[in-house]
């Protein structure tokens, strides 16, 4: 069950990230089937919604989170905290978002205009800027990506008889919503592209709609798969895709992605 956590919404989030809510009770675990790619970071992710609310999935591929909705990501690298990402959902739909860094067991908040970090071993780590956090979920269908139909998926069914998902689709009270795919190769590149891409590529986002929402109930429309795999294929910062949060190539996602264009993968590029 998704307890809540009854909190003020706030103009300005707290220093500390303890004093979030994060760590206490009324927090839900859970795991997106398509995660975007952060350089091998692992991610763990939290969700907590006030008393008395529900998510609204009346439109399957936006759903509206009620004012004062938190949700938490932590990114770990070798096994230590690095930095946790925390949303607050406003009145008005949009969110509040900031960066706490983890040191000594504790995380404060980071610099709104970002920051490097240097890990153990001279990695370089860096944080986003509010901006960053902004150029994804501001443009998107929902402010939230993480929590969603297509990337909840067989999860959803039980939100919906628990009464955290109201209204919803009534179909899914049995099975979760999905994609249209032939083969699953298509499925897995589908679902990638949707993590990766699909918050900003999407009829009404950038001007490149690659239609892998749940309202197109159609086949996609065709894909240049070599523009595709160039684009993630490349760290080239003017031509990268996705153009924030990410300094390595994913070698297994690209891999899934020339699997289903049946095309080889680019070399290896700047």
């Amino acid at each position: 069950m998704l307890l809540a956590v009854a909190l003020p919404v706030r103009a300005t989030l707290p220093e500390r990230l303890a004093d979030t809510g994060f760590g206490g009770p009324g927090l839900r675990s859970f795991e997106p089937r398509f995660p975007l790619w952060s350089d091998g970071a692992a991610k763990q992710r939290w969700i907590a919604l006030p008393p008395g609310t529900t998510v609204d999935a009346s439109r399957a591929d936006a759903w509206r989170f009620p004012a004062g909705t938190r949700l938490w990501k932590t990114f770990s690298v070798d096994g230590h905290p690095v930095e946790t990402r925390h949303l607050v959902v406003q009145a008005d739909g949009r969110v509040e978002a900031a960066t706490y860094v983890w040191h000594d067991g504790q995380a404060r908040r980071a610099p709104d205009r970002g920051a490097v970090l240097t890990l153990p071993g001279g990695r370089r780590y860096e944080l986003p800027s509010v901006g960053d956090c902004m150029a994804c979920h501001a443009g998107a269908r929902s402010p939230v990506l993480g929590f969603a139909a297509l990337q909840l998926g067989p999860a959803v069914p039980a939100l919906v008889r628990e009464g955290v998902i109201a209204p919803a689709p009534a179909a899914w009270r049995e099975q979760g919503p999905d994609f249209l795919a032939a083969t699953p190769a298509e499925q897995a590149a589908r679902g990638y592209l949707h993590g990766n891409c699909g918050h900003c590529h999407f009829d009404g986002g950038v001007p490149v709609p690659l239609r892998l929402a749940l309202d197109a109930g159609q086949p996609p429309a065709p894909v240049d798969g070599a523009a595709v795999l160039r684009r993630a294929g490349t760290r080239n910062p003017y031509q990268q895709m996705p153009p924030l949060g990410t300094r390595e190539i994913d070698a297994q996602g690209l891999a899934v992605l020339a699997r289903h264009f049946n095309l080889n993968p680019p070399e290896k590029s700047p």
